[in-house]
């Protein structure tokens, strides 16, 4: 090896260690890998839930858990999400442990309630989960939204004290655990109870699993501590409410589109988007897994916000030129691994998504500082204007464009947001973005030097 090539390994691995070190890009890693790799788990669940079980089972299964999902996310997300505003503010470990079980105790208390009105009205009522008329269904399906819950502060909790390896672990040993599960032979339940008890178990499990090895750090741990529960939960009532409708506006179109799809169009339409959408949402892990990690990192008091965002378009940009560039290249025989009638129903969709990957870092990353900085109110307008936006469009123009007309949609509403962000850039930020990319282009330079 020359001297020349000596250097240039010792500048990589030097480079590489300082991005091991930093925070923030351990906790976007984290946060990347664990969606990721619970996705692939998840797959490999439904398969070999297909193969085990009949259809019949799989289908109402799938819309069971799918449920879960969605009252979480309606129900109980704001909880976690505002303690990542809340901890860096604590001054001691008895303070950060109180407001860590407020967290707890919204959350549990509100995925309770919004799972026993599901049970109620999706279930009794309506029969449009059949599956929750049944006691003990009803039972279980209570049971994963409260586990569901909590496990989501923990997640919160970990990304706030730069423990990302706990949030992965906790993910990974959820979906890993749910495999051998419905293996579990149960005489008196049906296929799609061993799938919701598989569920349900396992996210019981990862909860105890991670509270009980979360340990302590500077006497911050997961043992509750009930002291000034009421005052606590005034005073981070207005950041539970915001963080909550920031957080479901950001991610309820991704569960509204299929839905949409269905109803205006069909079943075998609703079949080549969920395949394309699934494959475009790698544009929507790596985004607002930086932003996330911004979240945290900005937090802090005394945080140097201009140097957080040109780390994190930095991070942002490096991590989507190769997967924008693939699915530029290689999108039709990505497609064509599902069949060939997906390629020609959903090329030109995925394209679409493709181009969304810009726009949506934009938005993502504005959203970020605006919850930093305690305005809220922009960042809820934001997210809700573009969830309005591209959710209302699509019911219309579904019926005379078909899928294509769900990424038409989904790109406008983002562009538009990211124009938004760019014209009141200064505003949001501080610096003019003309200025961040002249601050940023140092960095990039001695990043890339050998």
């Amino acid at each position: 090896m020359t001297a020349g090539q000596q250097i240039a390994s010792g500048g990589l691995r030097a480079r590489v260690r300082q991005a091991v070190a930093d925070p923030m890009t351990r906790n976007s890693a984290a946060i990347m890998a664990s969606t990721v790799l619970t996705s692939v788990l998840g797959y490999a669940f439904w398969m070999i839930a297909a193969r085990h079980f009949d259809r019949d089972a799989n289908g109402t299964a799938a819309a069971t858990t799918s449920a879960i999902q969605a009252t979480v996310l309606i129900a109980s997300v704001g909880a976690a999400a505002a303690l990542v505003e809340w901890l860096p503010r604590c001054t001691s470990a008895d303070e950060w442990r109180r407001r860590v079980t407020t967290g707890f105790v919204t959350a549990v208390a509100t995925a309770a309630l919004g799972s026993v009105l599901v049970v109620g009205v999706f279930g009794v009522t309506t029969s449009t989960l059949p599956q929750l008329a049944n006691p003990l269904s009803g039972i279980l399906f209570c049971a994963a939204c409260v586990f569901f819950a909590a496990g989501l502060v923990v997640d919160y909790v970990a990304m706030s004290e730069h423990r990302g390896s706990v949030l992965l672990a906790r993910n990974m040993f959820l979906c890993g655990l749910r495999i051998p599960l419905i293996f579990v032979p149960v005489a008196f339940l049906t296929g799609a109870e061993s799938i919701l008890l598989a569920w349900t178990v396992a996210a019981g499990l990862s909860l105890a699993w991670s509270t009980a090895t979360f340990g302590a750090r500077d006497g911050r741990s997961l043992v509750p501590d009930f002291t000034g529960l009421g005052q606590n939960l005034r005073e981070m009532a207005s950041s539970l409410v915001g963080q909550h409708l920031i957080t479901v506006t950001a991610m309820l179109a991704g569960y509204l589109l299929p839905v949409i799809v269905y109803s205006r169009l069909s079943a075998t339409d609703n079949a080549y988007f969920y395949v394309t959408w699934m494959l475009g949402s790698v544009f929507f892990i790596v985004s607002p897994a930086v932003s996330a990690a911004l979240f945290v990192e900005g937090a802090k008091v005394g945080t140097d916000m201009r140097q957080l965002l040109r780390k994190c378009i930095l991070t942002i940009g490096a991590l989507l030129a190769i997967p924008v560039l693939v699915y530029l290249t290689c999108g039709r025989l990505l497609l064509s691994l599902f069949g060939a009638d997906y390629v020609v129903h959903g090329y030109t969709l995925l394209l679409l998504l493709t181009l969304s990957a810009v726009p949506d870092a934009i938005t993502n990353v504005a959203v970020a500082v605006l919850r930093v900085s305690g305005r809220m109110g922009l960042a809820l307008l934001l997210n809700g204007g573009m969830l309005v936006l591209c959710v209302v469009a699509a019911w219309f123009v579904l019926p005379y464009t078909g899928i294509v007309g769900a990424g038409v949609c989904w790109l406008a509403s983002q562009t538009i947001g990211a124009a938004g962000v760019i014209a009141f850039w200064s505003r949001l930020t501080g610096s003019a973005p003309e200025e961040l990319v002249e601050d940023a282009r140092p960095v990039a330079t001695g990043c890339a030097a050998p």
